[in-house]
């Protein structure tokens, strides 16, 4: 039994204890990795399964799971006679598992993250920034600050399409190096490279091999920590030999013939600050999350989609992102984001008399980072012009979570590898 000595003395290590508990509550309290669905929800999930895993989908039945697609998604598979048949397949439901440098990077510095007046995220180093977001702006970041391994060396690989003639117009072909300044988590070093004396955040090289008509152009882009500065952007054009600034205006230009702007990298390769953002809700959309051969993406000549993707049903965010530019190429966007990765894995773009333009959409998949940690990447995917009838479609390789050296990302190292 306590005396009135005891009491009096521990009273106060009490006090600090739960004032410390409430001090750092969200860190505490910080639940991830996250799930798509709670346990009664994936009893039902598994329960539809039942029935439909290993199915395969197309105009025939596609009525039967509608209600798992957005309107726009539907008809790419409905209407076989703008799109051709086309066919997708049931798989199961499987959650994602984060990096292990994720997992603690998220849950040490739960509750630090915030927004400031303007919109731009404030005290992020690493990890997921709002393991439960609570509006579309942290959502938004969410989906912004995911590093896929922290550093990597890509070549994408695809078609551009023109639907209506139904040929393959050319094929696309981009060497990519991307780095990750701050916010790393499982690639030495962690959680940021220094000596960082301009606070990049995220720096990047392209080489564009196809289509023939740009072949050997390369851009180069740094985005910066502080989320209220431009990006500064650079192009070397071979045809002039020369390097010139990219402005925001040309990020807004689709390059080669194909459909995807510097903007629809990713699904969204702007600042946050641009957009006003309103979480809409969840809505569960059979969205392509584990894709891992070129198999499970079938290219037909002329057809402006992959056959056979692989889908499986996830609660994702769905986001209205509108521009703050009058001038911008979308009058509105509308994002789905899956809820583990981060990862938007489709949109409807309407153009700026508020019809719908373009269905863009990518899909991730699970690889091995630094030391054969689990990562999540981008295994593809598509972009298409409703209007035109037109697509750019394409797959991923790649090594993550390798060396590379801060001085690759370098204006002077863009103008060397030009020439």
């Amino acid at each position: 039994m306590f005396n009135k000595y005891s009491v009096t003395i521990r009273f106060p290590f009490v006090f600090i204890f739960i004032f410390f508990i409430a001090s750092s509550g969200n860190a505490i309290e910080c639940n991830y990795p996250n799930r798509a669905y709670n346990e009664d929800e994936i009893k039902g999930v598994r329960v539809w399964e039942n029935k439909w895993v290993g199915k395969k989908v197309d105009a025939s039945n596609v009525d039967e799971v509608k209600d798992f697609m957005p309107l726009s998604m539907y008809d790419l598979y409905k209407n076989t006679k703008k799109w051709g048949k086309t066919w997708f397949k049931i798989v199961s439901y499987k959650p994602y598992i984060p990096s292990p440098g994720m997992i603690n990077m998220t849950k040490n510095h739960a509750g630090k993250a915030k927004t400031g007046d303007k919109g731009e995220l404030l005290n992020w180093i690493a990890g997921v920034p709002f393991p439960h977001p609570q509006n579309g702006l942290e959502v938004a970041y969410n989906f912004r600050n995911n590093n896929f391994g922290d550093s990597q060396q890509t070549i994408d690989d695809g078609w551009i399409i023109d639907g209506k003639l139904k040929y393959d117009a050319s094929r696309v072909r981009i060497d990519s190096i991307y780095m990750y300044f701050t916010g790393r988590t499982d690639t030495p070093p962690v959680p940021d490279v220094k000596p960082n004396p301009k606070d990049i955040w995220l720096g990047y090289q392209v080489l564009q091999i196809e289509p023939e008509i740009i072949r050997n152009t390369r851009v180069f882009e740094v985005k910066y920590n502080n989320r209220l500065k431009a990006y500064d952007s650079w192009l070397w054009i071979p045809q002039l030999r020369r390097t010139i600034r990219r402005n925001a205006s040309m990020r807004q230009d689709a390059t080669g013939g194909g459909d995807f702007c510097a903007y629809d990298n990713y699904g969204w390769d702007g600042p946050i600050i641009e957009n006003n953002y309103k979480l809409l809700g969840q809505k569960e959309i059979l969205a392509v999350r584990h894709p891992n051969k070129k198999e499970d993406a079938i290219h037909i000549p002329g057809q402006c989609l992959f056959l056979g993707l692989p889908r499986e049903r996830c609660k994702a965010y769905m986001i209205e992102a509108t521009s703050k530019d009058p001038n911008f190429i979308y009058s509105k966007m509308i994002w789905y984001i899956d809820p583990e990765t981060y990862i938007m894995v489709y949109s409807d773009r309407y153009d700026r008399q508020g019809n719908l333009w373009k269905v863009i959409s990518y899909w991730p998949c699970t690889d091995k980072g630094y030391n054969g940690v689990p990562i999540w990447r981008f295994f593809g995917g598509w972009a298409i012009d409703i209007q035109r009838k037109h697509s750019t479609i394409s797959y991923s390789l790649g090594d993550f979570g390798i060396s590379l050296s801060p001085s690759v990302f370098t204006l002077n190292y863009l103008q060397k590898h030009g020439y």
